[in-house]
């Protein structure tokens, strides 16, 4: 089928115009008009495919009646209709698209010269466009092999040399680094694993499709199959590295695509984010991600909020500190995970020789020991010893599950439990509270979000960020006020951190119960301010 409108003001024209249609052509739908405005609103209503319009039209004419269908539909093809032999109509009518320029009288051979070609040209972007539509169902079907065939040459080692070029140039893929995020789900997280992932897996594989639409909605993600209940994209981005602020932005996009997964499944979601890496080295990023999403306590972890990272040498000495992390927490369960990863990692041959294991594994069981000596156990263990005696891997590896499940459990009878990256934060406040500070410069300063800051630091203080920098600076400018009543209330205020001496008075109130006007004037009669009522 053809549309075909035909607008001139002549009766005659219009008419005779159709009967050659007709007559010569099939398949045609013909609309007539007989002014500009008709023909703009026929355009509108009915999409043509081919115009015939004349010049010399009262009110709109042809050229203006042209330049406002094209705006309609911008692929339409047109034949200007004059009795005018003009250059600059001719001109504006090409200028405009007009395909051709027919002067009147019309002859019918011409016309239907013309109109043959335009048909032609037709079914000519009809064929491709079905030609194109064809292709990318084929390619629909093939994108995804693709795309695992990309993600699995990433995640193996030594694979990507293989193929991963080839691969990036099938998904036209120019960015030069990336960054890999897991998801994973279940019926609820208990101890970091997923509950039922089975049943959990055989009920996400009915929403495949959708499931993979929206990771696309929120992101430029290239993805694998489904392994069990978990899936890995691999996410180009434009630099080698990324910024704090652009961290936090992606995070929180991450943190809106895993609830709507959740709504979408009706599981439960979480997701470890890796580092950005070039393509090469992704595997890097893929481990890192697996970290994130093992040791997360939260349904989006980047690697950078755990401060483990898996590259060469800072993995050997953040897979030591983590070890001794939990350690000092007291954390049995966390000791006998990191012991295996460190141990895992050492009896690489790749990472270390055996001698280094040996040497690096008695090292951190003596800071082991100084650990628990600090927090009041006093350890003699010939365990360091039978390190050094041990003559099989597997040998080392018994001597020194043993030796730190021991001296987690002797940590954990005698001191509460920490966290490392809290206790930084609160050495950070401890030096910084009497200047500026506030929440998401602190959770810079650990490099770590601030809503995963906040949460950490709650639920390891038993109190929110804001009240435990209150309670600093009032406990600050009471020991300022017992050490001098005579100051200035206002310069107390600013050296315990408030450039406003009105706030802190209220602040000072609500925390003593009383104002520091009157508490300077209890210290000076020689009263008791030890217990102040208000507190």
């Amino acid at each position: 089928m053809y549309k075909i409108l035909i607008a001139d003001d002549e009766g005659i024209v219009r008419e005779s115009l159709k009967f050659i249609i007709d007559k010569d052509f099939n398949d045609c739908e013909v609309y007539l008009a007989k002014s500009g405005r008709q023909a703009i609103e026929l355009a509108e209503e009915h999409r043509p495919d081919i115009a015939l319009l004349d010049i010399q039209m009262p009110g709109i004419n042809g050229l203006s009646a042209l330049r406002e269908i094209r705006s309609i539909e911008p692929h339409i093809r047109a034949l200007i209709l004059t009795a005018f032999d003009n250059f600059d109509y001719a001109k504006e009518a090409l200028e405009l698209g007009a395909t051709d320029y027919i002067m009147k009288p019309i002859e019918r051979k011409k016309i239907t010269e013309e109109l043959t070609k335009l048909i032609h040209d037709i079914d000519m972007e009809r064929q491709k466009r079905k030609d194109d539509l064809n292709i990318r169902e084929k390619m629909e079907a093939v994108v995804p092999i693709i795309e695992n065939g990309f993600v699995l040459s990433l995640i193996i080692q030594n694979e990507y040399g293989y193929s991963g070029t080839q691969y990036r140039s099938l998904l036209n893929l120019t960015e030069e680094y990336g960054f890999i995020t897991v998801f994973e789900w279940g019926e609820g997280f208990e101890k970091e694993a997923p509950g039922n992932p089975v049943g959990a897996s055989v009920r996400a594989q009915k929403f495949a499709a959708q499931m993979s639409g929206q990771i696309r909605i929120f992101f430029k993600a290239y993805l694998s199959d489904m392994m069990g209940n978990k899936l890995i994209a691999a996410i180009p981005w434009t630099s080698a590295d990324m910024g704090y602020t652009e961290r936090l932005r992606m995070i929180e996009r991450m943190r809106s695509l895993v609830t709507s997964l959740k709504e979408m499944v009706g599981v439960d979601f979480k997701a470890g984010i890796g580092s950005v890496q070039p393509w090469s080295t992704m595997i890097d990023s893929y481990q890192e991600a697996l970290n994130a999403l093992r040791h997360g306590m939260r349904k989006v972890t980047h690697i950078d909020d755990l401060m483990v990272r898996n590259d060469a040498a800072k993995q050997q000495a953040n897979l030591r500190r983590t070890m001794l992390e939990v350690l000092r927490r007291g954390d049995e369960a966390g000791t006998r995970r990191e012991a295996e990863m460190l141990l895992a990692w050492y009896m690489d041959t790749r990472n270390s020789t055996e001698a280094d294991a040996q040497m690096a594994l008695l090292e951190i069981l003596l800071e082991g020991c100084r650990i628990a000596s600090e927090q009041g156990k006093s350890v003699q263990s010939q365990a360091g010893k039978e390190l050094l005696q041990a003559s099989t891997p597997e040998e080392m590896r018994q001597i020194f599950t043993t030796a730190v499940l021991q001296l987690v459990r002797d940590i954990a009878a005698q001191a509460p439990k920490q966290n490392s990256v809290i206790q930084l934060a609160k050495e950070y406040i401890q030096n910084n509270f009497t200047s500026e500070l506030s929440l998401e410069k602190t959770a810079q300063q650990v490099n770590i979000s601030p809503y995963y800051f906040s949460k950490l630091f709650k639920e390891e203080t038993g109190t929110n960020f804001s009240d435990y920098l209150t309670g600093l600076r009032i406990q600050k400018a009471r020991e300022l006020l017992r050490k001098d009543p005579d100051r200035n209330i206002k310069e107390i205020s600013i050296e315990a951190g408030y450039s406003n001496p009105n706030y802190f008075s209220r602040i000072f109130k609500k925390c003593t119960g009383m104002t520091p006007t009157e508490l300077r004037d209890i210290l000076k009669s020689g009263g008791d301010t030890e217990h102040p009522s208000g507190e």
